[in-house]
């Protein structure tokens, strides 16, 4: 694969891991509000992982093309 995926994946990890831990933590560490009945942390986690799951996905089916393979 090319350059650019490579720096787009990773910078999409980076950006999700940041906003998982510092400065992303602080932006949302408070209790209210609740999200679903979480406090605002627990909901940011779940979303960032989330962000997380779905740009990684995106990325193996760009690179794989999401066929299976035997």
């Amino acid at each position: 694969m090319n350059k650019t995926y490579h720096l787009l994946t990773g910078l999409h990890f980076a950006v999700c891991t940041l906003a998982m831990i510092w400065p992303g933590a602080l932006i949302a560490n408070r209790i209210e509000p609740t999200v679903l009945g979480l406090p605002f942390l627990f909901f940011w986690y779940i979303l960032w992982m989330l962000i997380l799951f779905v740009g990684m996905w995106i990325a193996y089916v760009v690179r794989h093309g999401g066929g299976r393979h035997e």
